[in-house]
């Protein structure tokens, strides 16, 4: 039979055997999700210095922990999540995501005296540059407190591999169950994500999406106005400048978009609208928001970046009061969540920008993740996003709701921007929510 099968297939004509060949299944290999593309493409248009990375502490009290089983649950969280055991190999132009056996995280024991050093600390091994071709990817400080109660976990981890929901699954580890059973496999890999995204995009509901995003950033806007120009050169180098709005402003904001039968995030994105629409001189303003990528059931349980950077177009605001402009942001962001999957970095838009990002200077990130208490060992686990001194993007607007108010910052890309002037959009943008709540209440 395999003789007869040889001979058949030596009987073929080139043709034949072309359109064999394309029939026949093939072994792909490996590739970068285009998230992971253009993370790739800023590492080195900064010189490898580590900007997109997750930069976590997380301060643990009232209990006493045992950071050994802290640090035997980390491996084993690592151990069973691909993207954590992988690197990146590059050959010429090309870039393939390397799946290890085993790839440790790398993990070091301190101790901390206060909440300063702690941060520092943190800061200091974020700040470390990233070998992406050896690894690993993950680096974990935990360090002892001043007392017995009070400890750190610091984490630092390139976004080639992690993202903030990967962030709170690690956390879910640690936080679950008995404290040295390791954590279950999950069934969900990276692998099976980036293959069923390439076949996605590649299929009708892709194609719709990719129309869909063109016609939203047809004839965009101009980008938001700058101190200095921009230019492709940038070390990324940022700051940020902070701001806290009362619990009974965010309460009237979040109580507003409910009654317009919409989201918080409408609410807050209305409220950005209306200060980067009066910063920037115009009503028509492109932004990027996050999703986290994760449109289907089996990929809720993921490692990896599978975060996705959209644009939302705003538009339309009416007359410009608050209930205008969140009937308006409600409506978009319903629309555009019906194509959500698509990765942001394949749409063609006609906007390009210098910088990290070809479509996008400006982003808004409303932050709701983690709003629940944790405990990890019976101590209370309590989670700083740490500024690292870097701007992913030209300018982002970050929203953190919580029980007491709002806290959120503006970070901003310091070969741009002044401080004076992004505090001034900061105090603009709390002045605005106000006039927001007030409008609501009314």
């Amino acid at each position: 039979m395999t003789g007869d099968l040889a001979a058949r297939v030596a009987a073929l004509t080139p043709e034949q055997r072309a359109r064999l060949r394309a029939a026949l299944p093939t072994a792909r290999r490996p590739e970068l999700t285009p998230g992971q593309r253009r993370l790739w493409r800023a590492h080195h248009q900064v010189g490898g210095r580590p900007v997109d990375v997750v930069c976590q502490a997380v301060h643990l009290t009232g209990a006493a922990v045992d950071l050994d089983r802290i640090a035997d649950r980390v491996l084993a969280f690592a151990a069973s999540h691909e993207a954590l055991r992988t690197t990146f190999e590059a050959d010429g132009d090309t870039v393939r995501p390397v799946t290890h056996t085993a790839l440790p995280p790398r993990l070091v024991r301190t101790r901390c005296r206060d909440e300063a050093e702690a941060h520092a600390l943190a800061r200091s091994q974020a700040e470390e540059p990233f070998d992406l071709a050896a690894g690993p990817l993950l680096r974990v400080t935990l360090a002892e407190g001043p007392a017995p109660d009070e400890s750190w976990l610091l984490f630092a981890v390139h976004n080639l591999v992690f993202d903030a929901w990967s962030f709170e699954l690690l956390l879910d580890a640690l936080g679950a169950g008995n404290p040295s059973d390791p954590p279950a496999a999950t069934p969900g890999t990276f692998g099976r994500f980036a293959a069923d995204q390439r076949a996605w995009v590649a299929g009708p509901e892709g194609r719709a999406a990719a129309a869909y995003w063109a016609a939203e950033t047809a004839d965009a806007p101009p980008p938001l106005p700058t101190d200095r120009p921009r230019t492709d050169e940038t070390t990324r180098t940022g700051a940020r400048v902070g701001f806290t709005l009362p619990a009974a402003v965010a309460d009237a904001v979040t109580a507003g978009a409910k009654r317009e039968g919409a989201t918080a995030y409408a609410g807050w994105l209305a409220v950005a609208w209306a200060a980067l629409a009066e910063f920037g001189g115009s009503d028509d303003v492109l932004l990027g928001t996050f999703t986290t990528g994760r449109t289907s059931p089996d990929s809720h349980d993921v490692v990896g970046y599978l975060l996705n950077v959209l644009p939302v177009r705003l538009r339309g605001g009416g007359d410009g009061g608050h209930r205008d402009r969140l009937r308006a942001a409600r409506d978009i962001t319903r629309a555009g969540l019906r194509h959500a999957a698509y990765p942001g970095e394949l749409i063609e838009g006609t906007r390009r920008l210098a910088g990290t990002h070809p479509l996008l200077d400006a982003v808004f990130v409303f932050d709701n993740l983690g709003g629940e208490e944790r405990r990890v060992q019976g101590a209370l686990a309590t989670s700083a996003d740490l500024d690292k001194a870097t701007a992913r993007y030209d300018l982002t607007l970050a929203v953190y709701p919580g029980p007491e108010g709002v806290t959120g910052w503006l970070e901003f890309d310091t070969a741009l921007y002044d401080e004076s002037t992004v505090r001034g959009l900061a105090e603009r943008f709390t002045a605005l929510a106000g006039a927001a709540a007030q409008e609501v209440d009314r």
